[in-house]
């Protein structure tokens, strides 16, 4: 698994979004924003929308 400089790999962060994307799929939830920062680089994943019953996209 190769990491950038700040210690984020490409295949880390897939599996981030495929883990927050099944729980919007299951419908549990409308969606999501989530943060994730080490040594100086941050990462935002936004999926799914803002209400149950649709709308506009997270952001």
């Amino acid at each position: 698994m190769r990491t950038s400089d700040n210690g984020f790999s490409a295949s880390g962060l897939r599996r981030l979004h495929e883990v927050l994307a099944r729980h919007v799929d299951s419908g549990k939830i409308p969606g999501l924003v989530a943060l994730v920062s080490r040594g100086g680089e941050t990462h935002v994943e936004t999926i799914g929308s803002m209400p149950h019953a649709g709308g506009p996209p997270m952001s």
